[in-house]
């Protein structure tokens, strides 16, 4: 791979990387010439940007997270980053290759001297180049045989979760990818699998998880009006 952990600490302090996501807690950087992308906690400048960056009204970020963002930056044990990328190994080594697809086929983690623990992972984009979008909004603007095809995506996606008790619950995180022949693929980049409550019982009940994966994936498709038959 084309970067080294010197290599994108060089990037970041020239301010060269272009960031394509921000969420709560995390940013995602496109690193230049490479079709990789990294996912870093949010700098001290992007924490001053408030939780929704770019929207109205401003709102900052909780103490909370932001204690929890500085406390866990160096951190192997409570990062997040550190967290998906055990939890992507332990996958690859149970999941079918067809679910493990909907996953980024290059993720690796790295210690970013001024950015902490950061993850390297393959930049999905769409075949022309364009930015994938988010399931819900991808399916809003789809024509109807469209909606049909990403429907029975979700579907089988949902299924293979489901069967093999996959810790991720944010379906709001699926991404639908265009492909060669304008068929669309699923992707899932963000999973953050580590429950932050204070005694993660999912990591121990399979049942459990599949139970949270039903009930979420419902609640996801009700507040959006996601129908099987593309209506």
């Amino acid at each position: 791979m084309s970067f080294t952990p010197e290599s994108l600490d060089a990037l970041f302090l020239s301010g060269k990387m272009e960031r394509i996501g921000i969420g709560v807690r995390r940013a995602c950087y496109a690193i230049p010439g490479t079709g990789l992308c990294v996912k870093c906690y949010r700098s001290d400048e992007e924490i001053a940007l408030g939780k929704h960056v770019g929207y109205d009204p401003f709102k900052p970020l909780k103490g909370a997270v932001v204690r929890e963002i500085r406390r866990n930056r160096f951190s192997d044990r409570g990062n997040t980053s550190c967290q998906e990328w055990r939890y992507y190994q332990a996958l690859k080594e149970r999941l079918p290759p067809e679910l493990m697809a909907a996953f980024p086929a290059t993720l690796e983690r790295v210690l970013v001297p001024s950015r902490g623990w950061c993850l390297v992972e393959e930049r999905i984009a769409n075949v022309d180049g364009s930015p994938v979008r988010a399931f819900h909004k991808e399916w809003a603007s789809a024509a109807w045989d469209d909606r049909i095809w990403l429907m029975d995506g979700l579907d089988a996606l949902t299924d293979g979760l489901v069967r093999h008790a996959v810790r991720f619950y944010d379906p709001h995180n699926i991404l639908v990818q265009w492909c060669v022949g304008g068929m669309p693929r699923l992707r899932i980049t963000d999973f953050e699998p580590a429950s932050r409550t204070l005694v993660s019982l999912d990591r121990l009940s399979p049942a459990l998880v599949r139970l949270k994966l039903r009930r979420r994936f419902a609640r996801y498709r009700d507040l959006f009006g996601l129908k099987s038959d593309g209506r």
